[in-house]
């Protein structure tokens, strides 16, 4: 996605880091901790196909075992990381040394140590440096190790010993959790209008956006409509197939079910469809081709509107979005 000022992202705006003090193997059982770190492998190797991940260069250096650093898990032959699958384990070692190495100048004072959940986290040097670019206006994602005792998912406050700094952190175990990630950033960093849709890539990879929407088109401010548009796109990305398929497409079930999300959802009624004339104000042209947008969700009864097609197999199952307006003729 693109950076506030506008910029392309390239490296070394990366956004996610490898929690290196999340590998705490101590209590796990062989088969437990192989099906662990094969989710974790799965996790990095599934981000890094799409966009960099940064670690410490002290990473290998980490205790994960009694008077055992991960260099020695991973890499000594006869070491304590026999006990698990050694395809496993070769794997780990190969996504990580895929990853990029943080520098400690790209933020000043990175700290060594962190407060999360009410307890200091000792030579947490990562999580610090997400903390530090956090701050100051670049927010940061940190992968974890599965663990049943790491950190809860979803954003965590994270402060200085001291508490004199604090921020909220999107920690994350699986790919798919990234899009949360995307989400929360349209109102952490107040997205401009113009990086609104670069965003939504990320945001909401299930949806397509035409590239004639403007907010400008609706009853209100772009910052007055971009928290609830945001909410649209996340409903019909995460759960209109679903419900078109669990209820046979029927439009009364269809938006009692989304309904619950606080969305109002609904095709356009049979006297609006029965006007042709009418009914091509919802056809949007996008890659050549043209689609009707016959579904829209509305903020208010009498305003602001924003339309949307059935799952495409033109769009490889995703939903096009091609119109926001106040309202159109029905």
């Amino acid at each position: 996605m693109p950076d506030a000022e506008g910029e392309t992202c390239r490296e070394p705006l990366y956004r996610v880091v490898v929690d290196e003090t999340s590998f705490d193997f101590r209590e796990l059982k062989p088969d437990h901790l192989t099906l662990l770190l094969d989710n974790f492998n799965d996790a990095l190797g599934d981000i890094l196909c799409e966009r960099p991940v940064a670690v410490a260069e002290w990473w290998h250096e980490h205790v994960c075992l009694d008077d055992c650093e991960l260099s020695d898990f991973l890499y000594v032959r006869g070491g304590p990381g026999e006990m698990i699958s050694p395809d496993v384990r070769r794997r780990t070692a190969i996504l990580m040394d895929r990853c990029r190495i943080w520098d400690t100048d790209e933020t000043a004072d990175v700290p060594d140590a962190v407060r999360m959940g009410g307890q200091v986290r000792e030579l947490a040097w990562t999580i610090g440096h997400a903390l530090r670019r956090t701050l100051s206006g670049q927010t940061m994602a940190c992968l974890i190790f599965p663990a049943a005792n790491a950190v809860t998912s979803g954003w965590q406050p994270v402060s200085l010993p001291a508490g004199d700094a604090e921020a909220e952190l999107y920690f994350l175990r699986a790919a798919h959790e990234l899009t949360a990630f995307w989400r929360g950033l349209y109102e952490r960093e107040d997205i401009p209008e113009h990086l609104f849709s670069a965003l939504a890539a990320d945001a909401f990879p299930g949806v397509v956006l035409s590239d004639t929407l403007s907010f400008r088109k609706f009853d209100g401010s772009y910052r007055e409509l971009r928290g609830w548009v945001a909410e649209v796109l996340a409903v019909l990305d995460d759960h209109f197939a679903d419900a078109l398929e669990r209820h046979a497409g029927l439009p009364s079930r269809i938006q009692a079910e989304l309904g619950r999300f606080g969305i109002d959802l609904s095709p356009e009624s049979p006297n609006t469809r029965a006007k042709e004339k009418v009914m091509r104000q919802r056809d949007v042209k996008h890659a050549g081709e043209t689609f009707r947008c016959e579904w829209h969700a509305k903020q208010h009864p009498a305003r602001n509107r924003v339309h949307f097609t059935l799952p495409e197999q033109r769009l490889c199952g995703r939903i096009l979005v091609g119109i926001f307006v106040d309202h159109l003729d029905t």
